[in-house]
């Protein structure tokens, strides 16, 4: 856990970055490239970390690697809960509700909302949307982070079991 944690500090913080580039980066593509960028560079710091941990261990089964890898994606996750829930509740000021109504006012997002859901009125989802309070929004963010650290953890743990460990 003690090296989870160590482990989990730089990758929270690209992921926070990356978090808080994308919401900026509304009307400025280059900040928010930087932000898709950043997340994804992320997944190449945590597998450079497992993979030293190890070299440092070379007696470490692969599947302590893995867990080793889902509990660092667990708590930077958490890391980046704790950077959203500031920004959302401190920086936002509403932000995000204008982007998402500026894109609800979009004729091509409209289109698109009624090919992948037909039976569903876009101005009830912006009414349920628009009534959603700061910790809705962190309750739904938090489970996206958490199922996110799935995919990632296991990404750099697949990546660390190719590399070859001298006996």
């Amino acid at each position: 856990m003690n090296a989870a944690g160590w482990m989990a500090l730089p990758v929270g913080a690209m992921w926070s970055a990356s978090f808080l580039c994308t919401m900026y980066g509304y009307g400025r593509p280059m900040l928010s490239l930087l932000g898709t960028v950043i997340g994804i560079s992320s997944i190449y710091v945590l597998y450079r970390q497992l993979r030293n941990y190890r070299r440092l261990f070379p007696s470490v089964r692969w599947l302590y690697i893995l867990r080793l890898s889902l509990v660092t994606c667990l708590l930077a996750g958490l890391l980046t809960d704790a950077v959203q829930s500031l920004y959302f509740t401190f920086l936002d000021n509403g932000h995000l509700l204008s982007m998402l109504n500026n894109a609800f006012q979009s004729e091509e997002y409209r289109d698109v909302w009624q090919k992948i859901m037909p039976d569903t009125k876009l101005e009830d989802v912006q009414k349920m949307i628009q009534s959603m309070t700061v910790r809705d929004f962190m309750l739904q963010i938090g489970l996206y982070n958490v199922v996110l650290a799935l995919p990632v953890s296991l990404i750099a743990a697949i990546a660390v079991k190719a590399v070859k460990v001298p006996k």
